[in-house]
This record gives C-alpha cells, sequence and structure tokens, in this order.
C-alpha cells in the first residue's frame, strides 16, 4: 500500500472564512455585503414562525436567550427568498445565525436551535 498525499491551494474569505478553489470566487464572497447585528448575547427574543411539539404534537411560539451568534457566513437560498423577498439589493450578503436556548411549554424539553435575524423579535435586552 502506498500513501499520496496532494497538496491544494485555496482562498479564503476574510470576511466569514469560507474556502475558495480560486482567487475569483473569493474576491466576489469578500464584496458581499454585511449584516448588522440584530441582537446580542443575553437578549431575550420571540420566534415569528411557529414551532410544533415533537411529543405533544402542539404548535407553539416560544421565547428564550440568544447563547450564540455564529457568523458572519453567506447567506442561503432560503435566508434570501424567504425573509429577504428576494430583494435584489438584499440578496448575497454575509449573515449572523443566532443559537436560542428555549423551554417547550408543552412538554417542557430544554432546547438549542439556530435562527436568522429576521425570524426573532426582540422582548428585552
Amino acid at each position: 500500500m502506498k500513501q499520496v498525499v496532494q497538496r491544494k491551494t485555496f482562498y479564503m474569505c476574510s470576511v466569514c472564512g469560507t474556502k475558495y478553489p480560486n482567487k475569483k470566487t473569493a474576491a466576489r464572497c469578500e464584496k458581499r455585503t454585511r449584516e448588522k447585528k440584530a441582537f446580542v448575547i443575553g437578549d431575550k427574543v420571540r420566534n415569528i414562525e411557529p414551532r410544533i411539539c415533537g411529543l405533544m404534537g402542539e404548535v407553539y411560539v416560544f421565547s428564550g436567550r440568544i447563547v450564540k451568534i455564529l457568523g458572519p457566513k453567506p447567506s442561503d437560498y432560503e435566508y434570501e427568498v424567504k425573509w429577504l423577498g428576494g430583494k435584489e439589493k438584499r440578496v448575497n450578503g454575509h449573515v449572523y445565525l443566532y443559537e436560542i436556548e428555549f423551554k417547550c411549554p408543552h412538554c417542557k424539553e430544554k432546547r438549542n436551535e439556530y435562527y436568522y435575524a429576521p425570524e426573532l423579535q426582540l422582548i428585552r435586552r
């Protein structure tokens, strides 16, 4: 058996840290707009879109607090179409992802889930 080692050169976006195979795509990523942070760690927030409890099957809207902020990272298709409405000046940007800690009001299970800023409402800082 023979071990083969290959070396590849990648170019990294200085904003989000995503690796690209060539300079052109990395430069294009760096030119994307950057979303401002809407929340800070410790903020109490509420989600806009109802969730379904896995145990009880009940629909609910949670309120929880932000425990971690990830990003900035390139936005995905769902975020751009659903939450930004596909508006040309707002798409193709770097966005933040917020980890929310909350408790299901039906089964009392403690959960951590990730949400984008437009999916959340601030209750208090």
